[in-house]
């Protein structure tokens, strides 16, 4: 019986840190994805290529491409800002988390990133962009 007590600490315990580590995580592929977007409307390529894999597969209204297609966009004009809305994290396991999210302004779209964390790095695998139509 005084086992019982031993096995719910525990496994509160567990769940606290296991919640932690993701929140954590959370917080980090948000904050990184800011920092795409805001590096993409600026055109700064060089921080943009640091977030995605170089087996990048991205999709959008252009077609398939890959690191390189990504990295071609052109950067939006000249005093764009970016703004994410409503982001939803969803981890697949410790090291692959699903984002959704929506962004309004001049391009606002929706974005789902697949993210894969290897060697303790963070990086975009696969995204898929879907512009927001015009409301009527």
């Amino acid at each position: 019986m005084q086992r019982m007590p031993f096995v719910v600490l525990t496994c509160t315990l567990l769940a606290a840190f296991g919640a932690t580590a993701s929140a954590d995580d959370t917080a980090d592929l948000i904050a990184q994805d800011m920092a795409w977007g805001a590096a993409g409307t600026k055109g700064d390529t060089d921080a943009v290529a640091k977030l995605l894999a170089d087996d990048l597969v991205a999709v959008s209204g252009n077609g398939v491409t890959g690191k390189q297609g990504e990295l071609a966009n052109e950067p939006a004009p000249a005093g764009t800002r970016y703004e994410p809305t409503n982001y939803k994290v969803t981890f697949l396991d410790a090291d692959t988390a699903v984002m959704t999210h929506g962004t309004k302004g001049a391009d606002a779209h929706y974005s789902l990133h697949v993210w894969s964390r290897k060697s303790g790095q963070w990086k975009v695998v696969a995204t898929s962009t879907t512009p927001v139509e015009a409301k009527k």
